[in-house]
C-alpha cells in the first residue's frame, strides 16, 4: 500500500522523506524506486520517485542515465512483484535519460512523469497495454521526434490542449499508429503544429476522441477515415489547413459539433455511408463554399431529407453512381479474390476466388458455393468466401506422355495413386475442348462433392463448383493443369491437361 508522507520540520527546515516502499538496484547501473499498490491483483508496483519533499524529487540521489528500462518484474524481500504503473512525476526532471524502454506489463503513465527529460531522443514507443498517459507526461522533452503510438485501448492523454501529453514536445514531426489500435483519446496531439505527417490512420481504428488532431495545421494530404470507424469527436480536426480533402467511412454514426471547423484547405467532401451519419453543430464550419459534398448516389434522397445534412450546400452524388464491390477471406493467407473494386449500380460483377497453395475454396458464408461468383451490385454487402487448407494432389501416374498433333495440345490423363494403382474409368466423359478454351465436367452436380484446379506446380487455382458444367480456362494463363473431382460414390477422378491462350 502506498505509504503517506510524513513532513518533518526541525528547526523550519524540511527534511527530505522517503517517497517509496523499496528500492531496487538495476543491471543498467542506476537504482529505481517504487510503491506497493492497494490494488484488486496481489503484488503489484508503480514506479516512482526517491524524495517526497522539496523542489525536486531526485535530491541527493542519482538520476538514471543513457536508456532508462522500466521492468516487468522487481524483487524485493523474497516476493516478485509486477510493474504495471509509472508514478506521477516519476522522472521528472531526469534530464540525463537519453531514451525509455517500458515493459508490456505497464498500464498507465502519470501525470509529468517524463516532464522536461530533455535528453529523450528520437522515437518513443508507447505500448499496446497503456491505458492512460497523464497530463503533460511527456512536456517540454524537446528531443522526441517522433511517437510510435501502439496503446490499442488508450482511454486517456491529458485532458486538456494546454495539459496534453506530448505538450511542448516542438521537435515531434511524426506519429506513426500500430496495426491494432481502436481508439484516438481526447486531446491526444491537440496544437501539435510541428507535425507534419501525412494522414494514415489504422485500418482497425473505431474511435476518434475530441480535439484529438485540432489546430495541428501542417499535417497534409486527404484525410480517410477507415471503414471501422464509426464516431468522430468535437473539434477533432479543427483548423487542420493542410488537410486537402475528407473521405467519411461506410461505417461512421455520428461526428461531433465542429469537428472540421476552419480546414481551409479542403476541397471536397466524400461521404460512403449509406445511412446518414448523426452531425453535431457546424461540422463543416468555416469550409470554402465551394466545397463539394459527395453522398451514395442510392441514398441521395436519404441525406436530403436529413434535418441536418440538408442545409449543407453543394450536397451531390456521384455520376455514373458506383458501389465499391468488397470481398475477403476467411483466411487472409489462403490466397485471393479478382473482380472487387467500383461498379455503377446494377451493374454484374465476377468474383473469382484464387487460392494459393495448400488452401482450398470452400463457399460462401451466405451459402452460395460458386466460383467464380457473378452477382448484382446494388448495396454494400460484404462477401466472405470460406477458405480451409486443401490437401494438394501428391503423386499422380501418367498413362502416356504428352503428345502434340499439328501444334495443338492433346489430351493426357493422370490418375491418382491409391494403395493400387488403377485407372479410374468412370467419369472419362471429363475433356479438355481446345476449341472453347475449357474444361468440361459433365458429371451431375449433385453427384459432386469437390472440384479443385492445380497447375503445374501444385498450387490450388480455384476449387468449387463448374458453372454450366465447365471451367473457363481462358482467364488462367497457358500451362498444365490438373482437374481433381470427388465424388459423392468415393471416387476421385484426376485429369492432366495443357490449356493455352490464344
Amino acid at each position: 500500500m502506498k505509504r503517506l508522507a510524513i513532513i518533518l520540520l526541525t528547526m523550519g527546515i524540511a527534511l527530505s522523506a522517503a517517497a517509496f516502499d523499496f528500492e531496487s538496484d538495476r543491471p543498467e547501473g542506476y537504482t529505481l524506486y517504487f510503491n506497493i499498490l492497494d490494488d484488486d491483483e496481489e503484488n503489484v508496483v508503480e514506479v516512482t520517485y526517491p524524495v517526497v519533499t522539496g523542489g525536486f524529487h531526485w535530491q541527493g540521489h542519482r538520476m538514471p542515465w543513457g536508456e532508462l528500462v522500466i521492468p516487468a518484474e522487481v524483487e524485493h524481500d523474497g516476493i516478485t512483484y509486477t510493474v504495471v504503473s509509472i508514478g506521477a512525476r516519476a522522472f521528472s526532471g531526469c534530464k540525463e535519460i537519453t531514451s525509455i524502454n517500458i515493459a508490456s506489463t505497464v498500464t498507465e503513465i502519470g501525470a509529468y512523469a517524463f516532464y522536461q527529460c530533455t535528453g529523450i531522443e528520437g522515437e518513443v514507443t508507447i505500448g499496446e497495454e497503456i491505458v492512460s498517459i497523464g497530463r503533460s507526461a511527456f512536456y517540454g522533452c524537446s528531443g522526441i521526434t517522433s511517437v510510435r503510438f501502439n496503446a490499442i485501448k488508450c482511454e486517456s492523454m491529458g485532458g486538456t490542449r494546454s495539459s496534453t501529453a506530448f505538450g511542448g514536445c516542438h521537435r515531434l514531426e511524426k506519429v506513426t499508429f500500430g496495426p491494432q489500435v481502436t481508439r484516438i483519446p481526447d486531446y491526444a496531439f491537440v496544437g501539435m503544429d510541428g507535425l507534419r505527417f501525412e494522414w494514415n490512420l489504422p485500418r482497425s481504428l473505431e474511435h476518434i476522441g475530441d480535439y484529438a488532431f485540432a489546430y495541428c495545421n501542417k499535417i497534409s494530404g486527404p484525410l480517410t477515415l477507415p471503414s471501422t470507424v464509426k464516431h468522430v469527436g468535437a473539434y477533432a480536426f479543427a483548423q487542420c489547413h493542410a488537410m486537402t480533402a475528407i473521405e467519411l467511412s461506410k461505417g461512421l454514426e455520428s461526428v461531433d459539433s465542429r469537428a472540421f471547423y476552419q480546414c481551409i484547405g479542403v476541397t471536397e467532401v466524400n461521404v460512403k455511408a449509406l445511412t446518414p451519419p448523426q452531425l453535431g453543430s457546424e461540422v463543416f464550419s468555416g469550409l470554402k463554399a465551394s466545397v463539394v459534398y459527395n453522398v451514395p448516389c442510392i441514398t441521395i434522397d436519404r441525406y436530403k431529407e436529413s434535418a441536418q445534412w440538408k442545409r449543407i450546400r453543394n450536397l451531390r452524388t456521384t455520376y455514373p453512381c458506383k458501389l465499391d464491390l468488397v470481398a475477403e477471406l476467411s483466411d487472409p493467407k489462403a490466397g485471393t479474390i479478382t473482380g472487387v473494386g467500383a461498379y455503377n449500380v446494377g451493374e454484374k460483377a465476377t468474383m473469382t476466388v484464387i487460392c494459393n497453395a495448400g488452401y482450398g475454396f470452400r463457399g460462401w458464408t451466405d451459402g452460395n458455393l460458386e466460383n467464380p461468383r457473378t452477382v448484382t451490385v446494388n448495396d454494400t454487402t460484404t462477401y466472405t468466401a470460406i477458405m480451409q487448407p486443401a490437401e494438394l494432389v501428391r503423386e499422380i501416374q501418367y498413362v502416356h506422355d504428352t503428345t502434340y498433333m499439328d501444334g495443338r495440345d492433346t489430351l493426357v490423363e493422370y490418375y491418382e495413386i491409391n494403395d493400387v494403382a488403377e485407372p479410374i474409368n468412370s467419369q472419362e466423359g471429363i475433356v479438355y475442348n481446345r476449341d472453347k478454351r475449357r474444361i468440361e465436367v459433365p458429371i451431375d452436380k449433385g453427384d459432386i462433392v469437390e472440384v479443385a484446379l492445380y497447375n503445374d506446380a501444385g498450387q490450388c487455382v480455384m476449387t468449387g463448383m463448374p458453372k454450366h458444367g465447365h471451367i473457363k480456362m481462358r482467364r488462367f494463363p497457358t500451362g498444365s493443369y490438373i482437374v481433381r473431382v470427388t465424388t459423392i460414390y468415393d471416387e476421385i477422378v484426376v485429369r492432366f491437361f495443357h490449356a493455352r491462350k490464344r
